[in-house]
């Protein structure tokens, strides 16, 4: 750590992560959803899905783990910190600080050469994070249970990836973690709705994606032609097996054990849902299998939320750079000298897709719990359509196996990102387990479910954000403040709580009464 003699690692959960004390496969005590990993370099520590996606509810004295939902913690902190973690200990070779580091990363005998060689590696990675930090800063810090992902994505693989420092723009649209339970199975996902999401190929991009844009390795420089691909650290092999799992999470269940729900308020408030909610917000019935789902897509001039994520998603622009006139894959029309952020960063998802894994390696590594994982993923549904295809011909570089479809699939994928912000809109997601997800709107500017039935007018104007005391009556966090707090306010850009209102939300017409019955409802889903 910057400031101590304590190793960055340790207690990571000062920054929101969740503790996990327990030893069976975690010997190294790290938060829920970090990992170690290792290289030809040394071991190393990363962020997996539930890092980000996992939360828990302090609720009339118990824990819960709500597995897919989203994180209060504070993930710029975690960066900002680590980028000064690593100046302060690459400050000087001579340094006690870097000395001690030396001992604990080399661990055995090491000579003067090998302490210079380390330094020299932390020195350009230091140099290199900090780029990563500069470009994920906004003027409007995010706070916890927020990020600009999209900002981050863009920033990192259209300006750092790349090398054009002037695509980078500010980060300023910072959004809540979505939560992750039906998502595999809705035709897109993302606030906007911009990530096409019915075939394995689409669900692929979005995790590269994701990954490509947070802290994986991406060599754009050294490319193949024809077609241009990449070398990825992106594990597309386990993010084919955590989309899986992922596919069959299922959202959390009211303890009504803790907190009784009163049956005849939520039964006035179903015939209240079914008016005012249920046309854009569709039931997923609990008693029967998931199934695709196509969600509603409500434009922002109707909805009336903060639009600064869809819009700076939909207008933002960068130069091609080296990539000008490529074509990514090869019978696709050639990339202009500026695109759209998103075209460019899907592009460059595609080239980080076809790059050619090192199968035996890679599969040598599998567990055989994962490689059951994987042989159960069946070819030719409609959830994991072209699985087996599209490994087959990454192994072969695409000179055998069935590449003309596979080739047509990355095309379509391309296609569909190109057109998905045509029109700007949100997505109104079915609300399942949506007592779990506080704050609420899709930038967390709403603290809880009976504010959002409020008029924006009357709603609260700023809020803490970061404390797991479940407020059951209202149904969010209790928001009063606390010392590692952060404080959300509404007023500032990309902050807006206002929307979802007027006589079509019901919040000019419902009485207090009939806002009770609905939020009782809301329990049940």
């Amino acid at each position: 750590q910057s400031d101590s003699e304590l190793a960055f690692r340790d207690s990571l959960q000062r920054f929101g992560y969740l503790p996990n004390p327990s030893k069976f496969n975690n010997p190294d005590g790290l938060p829920v959803g970090f990992v170690k990993d290792a290289d030809d370099r040394g071991d190393w520590v990363g962020l997996a899905c539930a890092a980000c996606h996992t939360n828990q509810v302090n609720f009339a004295g118990h824990t819960l783990q709500i597995d897919g939902g989203p994180t209060n913690a504070d993930m710029f902190a975690l960066i900002a910190g680590i980028a000064r973690s690593l100046a302060a200990t690459s400050a000087s070779m001579s340094d006690p600080k870097f000395k001690r580091f030396a001992d604990r990363v080399l661990k055995k005998v090491h000579t003067p050469n090998d302490e210079k060689t380390l330094f020299d590696s932390l020195k350009e990675f230091s140099a290199e994070f900090s780029t990563y930090v500069k470009n994920s800063t906004a003027d409007v810090p995010w706070g916890k249970a927020r990020l600009d992902a999209f900002g981050m994505i863009f920033n990192r693989a259209t300006s750092i990836d790349l090398n054009i420092p002037t695509n980078s723009k500010q980060p300023n649209a910072p959004v809540s973690y979505p939560f992750l339970w039906d998502t595999h199975w809705h035709n897109v996902v993302q606030w906007n709705g911009s990530a096409p999401n019915q075939l394995s190929i689409e669900r692929l991009g979005r995790n590269v994606g994701e990954v490509v844009g947070v802290f994986a390795h991406t060599d754009i420089k050294k490319t193949i032609m024809p077609p241009l691909f990449f070398k990825t650290s992106a594990k597309r092999l386990n993010q084919l097996m955590l989309e899986e799992l992922q596919s069959k999470l299922r959202s959390p269940v009211w303890p009504a054990q803790w907190a009784p729900i009163d049956k005849a308020k939520a039964a006035a408030g179903r015939k209240l849902y079914q008016v005012y909610c249920d046309g854009c917000h569709t039931i997923t019935p609990r008693n029967k299998p998931i199934t695709a789902t196509r969600v509603t897509m409500t434009p922002i001039s109707l909805v009336g939320t903060d639009s600064t994520m869809a819009t700076n998603a939909a207008d933002r622009k960068s130069t091609t750079g080296f990539l000008e006139r490529v074509r990514m894959p090869f019978f696709v029309e050639p990339l202009p000298k500026e695109v759209t952020s998103l075209e460019l960063t899907a592009k460059i998802v595609v080239g980080a897709i076809l790059a050619p894994p090192d199968w035996d390696e890679t599969q040598g590594e599998l567990s055989a719990e994962q490689l059951k994982l994987l042989k159960s993923i069946k070819t030719g549904q409609p959830r994991t359509d072209g699985l087996r295809t599209m490994l087959s011909s990454a192994k072969s570089n695409l000179e055998r196996g069935n590449t003309k479809d596979f080739l047509q699939s990355v095309a379509d994928y391309v296609e569909k990102n190109k057109k998905a912000n045509e029109g700007l809109a949100y997505k109104a997601r079915p609300l399942d387990g949506i007592w779990a997800t506080a704050p609420y709107l899709h930038n967390g500017s709403v603290p809880n479910l009976y504010q959002l039935l409020l008029p924006s007018a009357q709603r609260v104007k700023q809020f803490y954000v970061g404390s797991r005391e479940f407020d059951s009556v209202n149904v969010g966090f209790k928001f009063d403040g606390a010392s590692d707090a952060s404080l959300f306010d509404t007023t500032l850009p990309g902050n807006s709580n206002a929307g979802h209102e007027g006589s079509a939300y019901g919040t000019d017409k419902l009485t207090d009464q009939q806002r009770w019955e609905l939020v009782e409802y809301l329990k049940t889903l």
